[in-house]
């Protein structure tokens, strides 16, 4: 199904690219989809761009446009949300309530849980919907901040510094490690797709993984592998994760 979905977007993407006369604007992609995006623009040689609200975001829109056009003169559909945590809540608990909505991924850029505050950046035709339905997370009632896409900041994300022994690097053990899963849901959740490292799918349980990698399980999280250079006596990795709540 998703393979189909995005031989779809990529359709339409060389549609855009070959009837380049006014800037197409596109929805959020995450880095995977991104590259596969590029690749295909490539062959085309038109201009275009990747923005998601601020410099430091993951989830990006896609915009393809004539040559004449400047792209500091881009418009983007874009807006964020700002609103106070009402409870310790995390990025799942707030995809959650917008998936609960009825709301696409694709709709949604990144969302940046801080200290204290929530940002979510989102497609500008959602704006009127959001007005009036954007009201709790977590069963607790919130208060929305809206604004432009040029008023968009780069929020400091959460992460849980963790120090982990593993018996190897294989992707599998570091997996369980870093969220408690049983050795057959690491097995299940590789199988079905759902692991990448570096934002490419990995399909075998013994993929190693290195220092500074990018761990993600779909519906889980993400984690960045900081060191893993340290040995116990035992002869087990000693490693440094960084993990994203």
């Amino acid at each position: 199904m998703a393979e189909k979905k995005d031989s779809y977007l990529l359709s339409r993407i060389e549609d855009a690219c070959t009837k380049n006369f006014e800037p197409r604007f596109f929805d959020f992609y995450d880095e995977t989809l991104q590259r596969k995006i590029k690749d295909t623009i490539k062959h085309y040689g038109v201009p275009y761009l990747f923005f998601g609200g601020h410099p430091e975001a993951q989830r990006k829109m896609l915009c393809i446009y004539p040559d004449y056009i400047f792209e500091e003169d881009l418009e983007w559909p874009i807006f964020g949300i700002d609103f106070e945590k009402p409870v310790p809540i995390d990025h799942r608990n707030v995809l959650g309530e917008l998936m609960h909505m009825g709301i696409t991924r694709e709709s949604i850029g990144d969302i940046d849980v801080g200290e204290d505050t929530v940002q979510v950046i989102a497609n500008k035709r959602l704006q009127d919907f959001f007005l009036v339905n954007f009201n709790k997370v977590s069963g607790r009632t919130i208060k929305p901040c809206f604004k432009n896409w040029t008023e968009i900041v780069t929020i400091e994300k959460n992460f849980k510094r963790m120090s982990l022994v593993v018996a190897s690097n294989r992707i599998d053990g570091i997996i369980n490690k870093i969220w408690g899963f049983s050795r057959q849901d690491s097995l299940t959740y590789i199988k079905q797709g759902r692991v990448r490292v570096n934002y490419e799918e990995i399909s075998k349980n013994d993929f190693r993984v290195n220092p500074n990698d990018v761990i993600s399980v779909r519906g889980k999280g993400k984690a960045i592998i900081l060191d893993m250079d340290l040995r116990t006596k035992k002869g087990n990795i000693r490693m440094e994760v960084d993990k994203y709540i």
